[in-house]
């Protein structure tokens, strides 16, 4: 009689532990620039991106990873992804807005994100800086110094 305890107590224990796992990364993505597909109307700029970092991968093929410390709106935002900003073509900047799919109903409460994304087939010699705009600031890190940069680009977004 008390199997169906012991049995709901296990259950209850393992999804616990399951939820407190990291999300496994995800596979790479193609460079934003070379996609042919619209950005998605339903996601929302955060409200701050705090930091950038930028790991560039000599892997075959080679990729660029982005990881991004930013300020939610609301919590329980999900599907957070940067989508490009139109710029000059001539420089090494790769400016995006740093979106993520609001939940149906919630309070307003900044909620702190971090999220990465891993991009393949950049122009991994081309890449100098990368910007990430939230809807209140930008953030930028320089990959060639592999330090924190300021937003200098005259982007735009799409």
């Amino acid at each position: 009689m008390k199997r169906p305890i012991l049995i709901g107590a296990m259950i209850a224990s393992a999804a616990v532990m399951t939820a407190s796992l990291p999300l496994l990364a995800a596979d790479p993505q193609p460079w934003p620039w070379k996609s042919k597909l619209p950005p998605d109307p339903a996601l929302v700029g955060l409200a701050s991106v705090e930091s950038v970092t930028v790991v560039i991968n000599k892997s075959n093929p080679p990729t660029v990873a982005i990881t991004v410390n930013a300020s939610a709106p609301t919590p329980a935002f999900s599907e957070f992804q940067l989508t490009p900003r139109m710029g000059d073509p001539k420089d090494t900047i790769f400016a995006f807005d740093a979106k993520g799919r609001p939940p149906q109903v919630a309070a307003q409460v900044i909620t702190p994100v971090t999220f990465s994304i891993e991009y393949t087939d950049a122009p991994i010699d081309k890449v100098g800086v990368i910007e990430v705009y939230g809807q209140g600031n930008c953030t930028a890190f320089n990959v060639t110094e592999n330090k924190a940069a300021e937003c200098t680009s005259k982007s735009t977004p799409q």
